[in-house]
């Protein structure tokens, strides 16, 4: 009786929107998700299902589409859609180079700061004909010798205080805040706040594989090394331990046999620590000598003399790379900087609740919305299928959302959902971000229908049977491929 009744509500749904959804197409995807939520993959877990027209507000298909559920990164689409609605796609970061004191011939007797407006894209070297790291660092040393400056008597300082000092969301986990993806978030990034580490394995699967250092140079770091050779291809399964703002790491898990350089990439704990500590080796590399004088310094707390001001690439570009590569620190700090503009504080919490109200005063149904950061990297976060939906609808409303949609992922061609559906009437027409955490796969965006209408869709697989992540994957793809005949 359950499963007709079901039937009965969809089909009374598809018959009211059948100028939506083609109905034949309708019906396969139905048949698609019951076929899913009710094979032997879903006994215990969820499956929630939600595809909206964005025009009229209407739900075109739904299943479980309240129920609160992980949200992995589906959430970096709400964080981009938030951040470029308040501040706009052209908006730009600035990252200032500035001194405090006096220049008394070649001596700057004073303190050299770098600061920070939030920047997460600041020497990275994935945006094409913007400066990398080693680059940055010459154009400010540039900076520095073009007043003559041949010494510098005072401190050093990266200035991250655009940001609250909590650089990590409460509730990320223990295994993840080491790794590059959990690198916390400042007002100074740098490098996207990740080294390279790299491994040698041993001789025999079980042998100890040797480290041989990390790169760029970070010599304050220390290193406990307990990686091991595992099986050939056997792939990066390894686990970096760190705290926030400490300088101990410990290494963990297996390196394939046979690499004699193995690369994995690490979270570096405090990248305005390691801003200072680099353009001060930078400095005296160019013969420009650092006298350290006075205490510990991390903010201006006068106006300064502005040396260099390094603009970012616009904000709907960094917002696509976001999209496209599911880039955890790039969305957690624009959640910082939607907390900043509407709310006047950047902690984690306090930057959730400006961006939940901002949606629900534009009518946005957030019941059930309890995201815990920026990216969807906490595990307790939640959302509802129809939550986000309901905010895809309404963004379409906002000026930004041009810059927003075409920095979506296309289905068959980019970014994460490159190699789903190729050759099929989706391929080119669904734009999705995709989601992963452990226990949970999902997919949102927007498809046009035959008929020209825009609809929103959210799906959200949870708690579904072990080991068949993949296989969850692959079906969530095929109601993808089905969106395209809609």
């Amino acid at each position: 009786m359950k499963y007709f009744s079901l039937l009965f509500f969809l089909s009374l749904g598809y018959h009211v929107h059948a100028q939506v959804a083609d109905s034949a197409a309708l019906t396969g995807f139905t048949d698609a998700v019951l076929e899913m939520q009710n094979s032997e993959l879903f006994r215990h877990g969820s499956l929630a299902v939600n595809v909206k027209a964005v025009k009229t507000g209407e739900n075109i298909f739904s299943i479980n589409q309240e129920r609160s559920l992980p949200s992995a990164s589906i959430l970096k689409l709400i964080t981009t859609a938030t951040v470029l609605s308040v501040y706009g796609g052209d908006y730009r970061f600035s990252t200032f180079l500035e001194y405090k004191g006096t220049v008394s011939s070649d001596t700057l007797i004073g303190d050299l700061y770098v600061r920070g407006t939030g920047d997460p894209s600041l020497g990275s070297s994935r945006l094409k004909g913007y400066p990398s790291r080693t680059e940055l660092l010459t154009r400010w040393v540039n900076a520095v010798k073009k007043l003559g400056i041949r010494y510098i008597k005072g401190r050093i300082i990266g200035d991250a205080s655009y940001f609250d000092n909590l650089t990590m969301a409460s509730t990320w986990i223990w295994g993840d805040i080491g790794n590059y993806y959990g690198a916390g978030v400042q007002g100074l990034n740098f490098n996207e706040n990740q080294y390279v580490a790299r491994f040698k394995a041993g001789a025999e699967v079980g042998d100890p594989a040797e480290f041989t250092g990390i790169e760029p140079y970070i010599p304050y770091l220390t290193f406990q090394n307990q990686v091991m050779t595992g099986e050939r291809g056997s792939g990066d399964q390894t686990i970096f331990y760190g705290d926030p703002l400490g300088t101990r790491i410990v290494l963990t898990g297996t390196i394939p046999a046979g690499a004699t350089s193995f690369p994995v990439k690490g979270a570096i704990p405090d990248a305005a620590k390691y801003v200072a500590f680099a353009l001060k080796n930078s400095l005296e590399s160019f013969g420009i000598q650092h006298i350290e004088t006075g205490g510990p310094g991390t903010s201006l707390s006068a106006p300064a003399v502005v040396l260099d001001e390094y603009k970012s690439p616009p904000l709907k570009e960094l917002c696509k790379e976001t999209n496209l590569w599911s880039i955890n620190l790039f969305a957690d700090s624009f959640l910082k900087l939607v907390g900043k503009r509407l709310g006047g504080a950047t902690d984690f919490d306090s930057s959730v609740k400006a961006l939940t109200n901002y949606w629900i005063a534009r009518r946005a149904d957030l019941r059930g919305f309890m995201i815990k950061d920026g990216s969807g990297l906490s595990p307790s976060g939640s959302v509802t299928a129809q939550n986000i939906t309901e905010i895809l609808a309404a963004v379409k409303k906002e000026n930004s959302f041009n810059d927003f949609y075409q920095g979506i992922a296309v289905l068959g061609q980019t970014g994460t959902v490159r190699n789903i559906g190729k050759g099929t009437r989706a391929a080119g027409n669904v734009r999705a971000k995709s989601g992963s955490i452990e226990g949970t796969r999902a997919y949102a965006g927007y498809v046009t229908s035959r008929s020209g209408e825009l609809l929103a869709f959210t799906f959200i697989a949870h708690k579904y049977q072990s080991g068949s992540q993949k296989a969850v994957g692959e079906q969530l793809g095929r109601l993808m491929i089905l969106l395209g005949g809609f």
